[in-house]
């Protein structure tokens, strides 16, 4: 046990520390991350939505993952529900998944939604998280992520893909 004097220098040394990481991650926009990691998410400011919020309701929507449905599958059900090909990204295939450079996804205003199947849990850019999918849903700076399930499964089928846009569009952060 330390005594109350080696107490209060630790505190001070630590209070300058934490100045300083807090100050770093201010200057590089990642305040709110790293505020998360050291569990003190009551202090991230509310008051700011992300800027895609209420913007971009006609950007991209990028599609991850393994498929059990063709591209042209895909195409089509965007286009039964008015979405142009020209908003649509796609990219398919565990090998592509593995070196993807997700980050480049992060505070980037061109895309709206983030549509997600099967991923392999090792891709570029994870850090710590256990995979791609909670990594883009639990850190600022990532548009809506929507993961696509059938049988309690990722999967993107016709109608899981078709449902999920129908509700984006229906609950208005997706313009037709």
């Amino acid at each position: 046990m330390i005594d109350e004097e080696r107490f209060k220098e630790l505190v001070a040394d630590a209070n300058t520390l934490m100045f300083q990481q807090l100050h770093k991650a201010w200057k590089e926009d990642r305040l709110a991350d790293v505020l998360k990691k050291l569990g003190l998410d009551s202090l991230i400011s509310q008051e700011i939505s992300p800027y895609w919020e209420d913007s971009c309701r006609n950007g991209k929507i990028i599609i991850f993952g393994e498929s059990t449905i063709k591209e042209r599958e895909i195409y089509a059900s965007f286009k039964t529900e008015h979405i142009a090909k020209e908003r649509i990204e796609i990219h398919l295939g565990y090998e592509k998944m593995q070196t993807y450079n997700f980050q480049r996804l992060r505070y980037n205003s061109n895309y709206r939604l983030i549509l997600v199947g099967a991923l392999p849990h090792s891709a570029k850019g994870k850090g710590d998280f256990s995979s791609i999918i909670t990594m883009m849903e639990t850190t600022d700076g990532y548009t809506k992520v929507r993961r696509l399930c059938s049988n309690g499964q990722l999967k993107i089928t016709k109608s899981n893909l078709k449902q999920t846009i129908h509700e984006e569009i229906e609950n208005g952060y997706l313009a037709a």
